[in-house]
């Protein structure tokens, strides 16, 4: 493959591309009608906030065995076998929101399903992008795949907002359904191979291979020190991201001067497009020091905060440190798993998954952190000790870097 040539081109890519599209749509659709019908149904903050923890607990006990299975077997087929399995997940939810059934335990088994095929989706599509383009293309397939899942981010709600008031709410859930579809149509028309065979004949698995399997990837992450720091560097900032995104930003908009749901909505609509900046600009550039991407991702991040922190009486402060925030993280995510695609080898999935764990790690770590927080400090605080926090990694990391760039300098004059 040239990699000069346009992703656009490339057929392969391009279906990958619209498989994505159309799912990501649906998925907006979903998570709309999901959040107002129960809303609507318990009254209650609380058990919303609950909605996250079975796709979290799906990760962790089956990211793994993803990871396996797609550096094992086809990846194309069990993208489209996960998505077949999401179409009966969301027609099930249809069919109970259209029916009035509000048993949430009902939904939060709906919630972990989603999250074990999404644990088996998403390591077979990081290996299949790994096969349909080449390996200087796959920086900027990242970031088109990442700014098109911004994009449907920022701009569909209020689309599915205007669908929602002509139609029944339970609509929506036949319509993440049909994306579902859509995307299945599309990956099974991709005709390349996307079976990688340097991990031996895709054979029956049994559980001591799946364990084998797993311990393979570990050794190869072990062998490479570059790609361990890049993981762990890109994860753990999540530990002070995910209590600010998800606890910060809904108090500072209640504490900004009379503030309100709408002035939630406008944080997190400037950090978004801050996101989508960061994806356009990641989409046309080209690097190969990944982590040294990623802890400018994390300063950018913390300088977000540090203006997030004196906004409260500021509104213009606030909006312009949500975007600044925004443009970093696009900056840790791509470059993280186009790393693992390039670095990983035969254990791409294997290692994905890894990366996958350490970031539900960090952030079930953070969610509990916020449960501490809440209520004992000052917003502002909060957004303050997070920016230290991450300018002291961002500092170890520049370090590490400087470091390890000194000692390669030193092995190549030898």
């Amino acid at each position: 493959m040239d990699p000069s040539a346009s992703l656009w081109k490339n057929p392969s890519f391009l279906k990958l591309w619209l498989a994505q599209l159309t799912a990501n749509i649906g998925d907006q659709c979903y998570s709309f009608a999901l959040l107002w019908y129960l809303l609507q149904a318990t009254k209650s903050g609380t058990a919303l906030s609950l909605l996250a923890i079975p796709e979290m607990v799906a990760g962790l006990l089956f990211y793994l065995i993803g990871g396996v299975l797609a550096d094992r077997y086809n990846p194309r087929l069990l993208m489209v076998g996960a998505d077949v399995a999401r179409i009966f997940v969301a027609i099930g939810v249809g069919i109970m929101a259209a029916m009035g059934i509000e048993q949430f335990s009902f939904f939060l088994v709906a919630q972990f399903l989603l999250g074990l095929f999404s644990s088996l989706f998403q390591p077979a599509r990081t290996v299949a992008l790994k096969t349909v383009v080449s390996l200087e293309q796959l920086g900027r397939a990242n970031a088109i795949l990442d700014t098109t899942f911004r994009t449907v981010r920022i701009a569909a709600p209020m689309t599915i907002g205007l669908i929602a008031s002509i139609v029944p709410l339970s609509a929506l859930f036949f319509v993440n359904a049909t994306s579902y579809l859509l995307s299945v149509v599309f990956l099974y028309a991709i005709r390349v191979s996307l079976t990688d065979t340097r991990n031996g004949p895709a054979a029956k698995m049994t559980p001591g291979q799946y364990v084998r399997d797993i311990a393979t990837g570990v050794r190869e992450l072990k062998k490479s020190r570059m790609l361990f720091l890049i993981l762990l560097f890109s994860n753990m900032g999540f530990l002070v991201w995910q209590v600010c995104y998800s606890v910060g930003f809904p108090f500072l908009a209640e504490r900004m001067q009379q503030g309100n749901g709408s002035t939630l909505a406008m944080l997190m609509g400037f950090y978004g497009v801050g996101n989508l900046l960061g994806s356009l600009y990641m989409s046309r550039a080209y690097y190969t020091k990944y982590l040294l991407v990623i802890m400018i991702g994390w300063t950018l991040q913390a300088g977000g905060f540090m203006l997030l922190a004196a906004g409260g009486a500021m509104h213009w402060v606030a909006f312009l440190g949500a975007a600044v925030a925004g443009v970093g993280g696009p900056f840790i995510g791509i470059p993280t798993v186009t790393a693992i695609q390039v670095k990983a080898g035969a254990s791409t999935g294997k290692i994905f998954s890894i990366n996958m764990l350490f970031f539900t790690f960090f952030s079930m770590l953070s969610s509990s952190l916020g449960a501490i927080w809440l209520g004992s400090w000052p917003v502002e605080q909060l957004f303050f000790a997070s920016s230290l926090f991450l300018v002291v990694m961002s500092a170890a990391g520049f370090a590490i870097i400087k470091r390890t760039s000194r000692e390669q300098h030193q092995s190549a004059s030898l």
